[in-house]
């Protein structure tokens, strides 16, 4: 167990909650090695005051409490696996595993919050990365093209009318920002992807999840 190191992770984000504490289920970490952006002013101000802010925003950091060196995003990942899986550790070493995996990593970190559809965390601190316009518009062009592909595939008249509603709402929401829009991009992937997943047959199930689904990302954007 990497008794000493800290890992903060982005209190708002499901995806980031579930793979750090899966970090913790493994032995890892300890349950006092995680901790959320938003409460770690508090809980550890001492790993927290040795962070670039800005870096740390994008690339999830992973703090050594003795020496006090920070590693982030794609480093401290790889030192928690291969902690975890020491035969993996030569392959984690290659500088063409880093580079393949890099363009991934920095797609979902800048738009995690509009994949997972959550809102900001209620502290005073919120480790949101900044918009980097490429990368959502990589994020946007990734999940319409999904979605078109999904629709096109299937082409029956139900499935049609909720990709029009979708596509609305899409224009819709693009005028309250690059956030709520890709957000809303997601949900149109959503949609393809179940419609790949379910029998043509069980499309109202499909049409179910999606607006629920929509539903909740609306309900982030409610006040603005």
């Amino acid at each position: 167990m990497l008794a000493n190191k800290v890992i903060l992770y982005d209190d708002s984000c499901p995806l980031c909650q579930l793979y750090t504490e899966g970090f913790v289920r493994l032995g890892v970490l300890p349950r006092a090695g995680r901790v959320a952006f938003g409460k770690a002013p508090e809980q550890c101000p001492e790993a927290f005051g040795k962070l670039d802010i800005r870096r740390a925003r994008l690339a999830i950091p992973l703090v050594d409490r003795v020496t006090g060196e920070v590693i982030y995003g794609l480093d401290s990942l790889f030192v928690l696996v291969g902690h975890k899986a020491a035969w993996l550790k030569p392959v984690l070493r290659q500088d063409w595993l880093k580079a393949t995996i890099w363009p991934l990593y920095r797609l979902i970190s800048y738009n995690r919050r509009q994949i997972a559809g959550c809102e900001p965390p209620p502290t005073p601190f919120d480790c949101r990365p900044e918009l980097h316009s490429g990368w959502r518009l990589a994020w946007l062009t990734i999940a319409l093209s999904g979605w078109l592909a999904g629709v096109v595939s299937v082409g029956t008249l139900p499935v049609l009318t909720i990709s029009m509603l979708q596509l609305m709402g899409l224009l819709f929401t693009a005028r309250r920002g690059w956030d709520a829009l890709g957000s809303f991009a997601t949900n149109c992937l959503v949609f393809a992807i179940l419609l790949a997943v379910f029998p043509l047959a069980w499309w109202p199930a499909a049409l179910a999840i999606t607006l629920l689904d929509l539903r909740r990302r609306a309900w982030v954007f409610r006040v603005q």
